[in-house]
């Protein structure tokens, strides 16, 4: 299969801009209270669950060349992509990594190394994308002697599977649990996912290093914040 951008560029506007992209740090935090076998989805506030506040209409388009719609929404805690049957339940998505991309909204997603990212912006070979990520953090403990104990909050969930197929996560012992969500802008060359750095910008648009510099350098840009990276993207990229 050739380069994404390439292949189903007619699924892609050539440049998305987004009103308002969050940069590459923690952009909500805050702590709920639970009790010990709570489900998190019980418990997290709705947009630290799903992307959007309601299932949308989608289409999948996997490696295959096969195709599947529904009302579809995905899943942050996981990375997964939920559809409603017809039944109205709701269920997670089968092989979701031989999916390649999905179309939700007016938005875009591709499918890369087991979790959604969503495309920016694209031009002939490259994309842009964004990934969100949900993390749930362990309450600090106190440990033997006094000391705190900063464990993980991977011993203290469970991850199960209900009958119907979605993900759950249930406590096993935490009962503050402090929550964030951040996003990441990532480079896409067709194959791979980069961090957008100035190696990677460099290796994407070879023919452009003085210019991406002096753009860097006019604008005073920090590659580390996604709004920043879109930018240059977008500059390069035209």
């Amino acid at each position: 299969m050739k380069k994404i951008a390439l292949t189903i560029a007619p699924l892609i506007a050539a440049v998305l801009l987004l009103p308002a992209i969050a940069g590459a740090q923690t952009v909500k935090r805050g702590v709920v209270e639970a009790a010990i076998g709570e489900d998190l989805n019980e418990i997290l506030p709705d947009d630290m669950i799903y992307m959007y506040s309601e299932f949308q209409k989608g289409t999948v388009l996997f490696r295959d060349r096969s195709s599947a719609e529904g009302l579809m929404n995905i899943y942050l805690i996981g990375s997964e992509l939920h559809f409603i049957s017809p039944q109205k339940d709701t269920l997670v998505m089968k092989n979701q990594d031989s999916a390649r991309l999905l179309s939700i909204g007016t938005d875009t997603y591709l499918r890369h190394d087991r979790v959604w990212v969503r495309i920016l912006a694209t031009d002939a070979s490259t994309a842009i994308c964004l990934r969100s990520v949900v993390s749930i953090h362990s309450d600090q403990k106190i440990g033997a002697y006094g000391t705190t104990d900063a464990t993980s909050s991977i011993s203290n969930v469970d991850m199960v599977h209900s009958l119907e197929g979605s993900t759950a996560v249930r406590l096993q012992s935490l009962r503050r649990i402090p929550y964030s969500i951040a996003h990441y802008a990532l480079l896409y060359d067709g194959e791979k996912l980069y961090n957008p750095t100035k190696r990677n910008f460099r290796k994407l648009f070879p023919d452009k290093k003085e210019a991406m510099e002096q753009y860097i350098t006019e604008n005073k840009l920090n590659l580390n914040q996604a709004r920043d990276a879109l930018l240059l993207y977008n500059f390069l990229s035209h």
